[in-house]
């Protein structure tokens, strides 16, 4: 390993440590529901982005068994945060939709943590981290060589292809990567699952 190499480690572990900070410090103001990285806050964070999921469709785009999925659900409907509701289309679906505690409830925002760079150095910084993002994911094996691909065709049918392009961004390089979507109303369209 070169010096160089070794520096630039170092300060990649010196940004991962003051990220784990900031994360903490956020928990300790808002609680746990704060961090859209992590447990019940993340499951906000994903429907903040497109309310009325499945929660089949909702452990395939958090990469989280059901099992998992229901237990922080109902810590959530029991809360105030969500409620489960049968589709429309299908009763025997249950949709999981925020409440209006769900959707006021602040969450942690990464939005101007590279506001210290200029647009043009922001997006040459994000090319250089994809690249290396790609080479740790050839080294590492994709993640998306086990997925089922019918059912992820068919989530992206049902919630439509932007939706789901923008899910599956998140789904896979975290909420701090998805801070440049927007959670406007027009990415919350109430789609049936």
């Amino acid at each position: 390993m070169t010096e160089a190499n070794i520096e630039l480690f170092e300060k990649l572990s010196r940004l991962q440590w003051m990220l784990h900070k900031h994360h903490l410090r956020g928990y300790a103001e808002n609680g746990p529901m704060a961090n859209p990285t992590r447990g019940q806050g993340r499951i906000l964070a994903m429907l903040k982005m497109r309310d009325g999921v499945s929660a089949k469709d909702l452990s395939y785009l958090l990469s989280i068994r059901v099992s998992s999925l229901n237990e922080l659900l109902a810590k959530l409907e029991k809360n105030g945060y969500i409620v489960r509701e049968p589709s429309e289309v299908d009763k025997r679906v249950m949709l999981v939709k925020l409440t209006e505690k769900g959707r006021n409830e602040r969450q942690q925002d990464f939005s101007d943590m590279f506001s210290c760079l200029l647009e043009d150095e922001q997006k040459t910084f994000g090319q250089y981290l994809d690249r290396v993002i790609a080479s740790f994911a050839m080294e590492l094996g994709d993640d998306d060589d086990d997925t089922d691909l019918d059912q992820r065709d068919r989530i992206r049918e049902r919630i439509g292809d932007e939706i789901f392009d923008m899910l599956a961004f998140t789904r896979r390089n975290g909420f701090e990567s998805s801070q440049g979507f927007s959670c406007s109303p027009r990415h919350n369209l109430h789609m049936e699952s």
